[in-house]
């Protein structure tokens, strides 16, 4: 083996474990996401470990008034007591409250297990991810070099009184901002970029809280793309920004970034193989990273 003494150390993510050891999470800095996974038979086991079905994981933010399901465990296998999770939706910059709570074949559910970590917001000039909620892995980290002008539309219903100068009306809450946006981007983000932009999905947009810019999932619509310079130069994206809801997330399945069984079916020859990299099914179902 060749060794280089100035290459970099590689170090090893930084694992987070709620107090009672049953929760544990992970931060995938290449995608700005979170890893969770649950292991009800670690440290102390949860009494009646062998009925434990499912689990929900919540998480809660500072900003936020109450606490939302996680995508991918709203709610997630975890027969026997182990389970996995993958959030790409977590705020970026701002510390998060990741909950589990187990949920047993007969319907009755135990107690809490939280930790809390926070995903390093990105640094310009690069300080925005574009990220897809059906595939994780196609997600990219670029600049904006306008931000949207937000327009909100409003909604009032009028009608005309006889004998008033003053209209009856009615005001209901005002319509999502619509808006358009100017991207750049450079590398391997460019084919990214354009698969976000052309492929139908929801979107998310994130930045760090210093732009004071609040998550969106967006629809964008009619893009465009123009060359800053030569072919291999950067390129520079428009498109209109529709902002919509969040996704429904019952039932969703976990999808983790460049991991499918099509993935391990790659990397592996056999199934022997399989078992002597990786020391549980739970560290299977994220490629290693808890």
């Amino acid at each position: 083996m060749i060794v280089d003494p100035g290459a970099p150390e590689v170090t090893p993510p930084v694992v987070v474990t709620s107090p009672d050891g049953w929760l544990r999470a992970t931060v995938d800095e290449l995608h700005a996401g979170v890893v969770l996974s649950v292991n009800y038979t670690a440290s102390t086991p949860l009494p009646g470990v062998a009925g434990v079905r499912k689990v929900r994981i919540m998480r809660k933010d500072t900003a936020a008034p109450v606490a939302v399901p996680v995508r991918s465990a709203d709610t997630a296998w975890a027969v026997g007591g182990a389970g996995s999770a993958y959030d790409h939706e977590a705020p970026l910059g701002i510390p998060v409250i990741y909950t589990a709570v187990p949920l047993f074949e007969d319907g009755t559910s135990g107690p809490s297990s939280s930790l809390a970590l926070t995903v390093p917001a990105p640094a310009p000039p690069a300080d925005v991810w574009i990220k897809s909620l059906d595939e994780p892995g196609l997600s990219a980290r670029v600049t904006v070099l306008a931000w949207p002008a937000l327009k909100w539309s409003s909604r009032i219903d009028t009608a005309e009184v006889e004998g008033s100068p003053f209209p009856a009306a009615a005001q209901d809450v005002y319509g999502a901002a619509g808006s358009s946006i100017t991207i750049d981007a450079e590398g391997e983000e460019i084919a990214a970029l354009e698969r976000l932009l052309t492929t139908p999905g929801v979107r998310l947009i994130q930045t760090g809280p210093a732009s004071h810019r609040t998550d969106q999932y967006v629809l964008f619509s009619d893009p465009e793309q123009t060359l800053d310079g030569a072919p291999d130069a950067s390129r520079t994206y428009s498109a209109g920004v529709l902002q919509v809801a969040r996704p429904a997330t019952a039932g969703q399945p976990l999808r983790i970034p460049g991991w499918s069984f099509n993935a391990l079916a790659e990397a592996f020859e056999t199934f022997d193989a399989v078992t002597a990299s990786y020391s549980s099914f739970a560290s299977l179902a994220v490629n290693g990273a808890l």
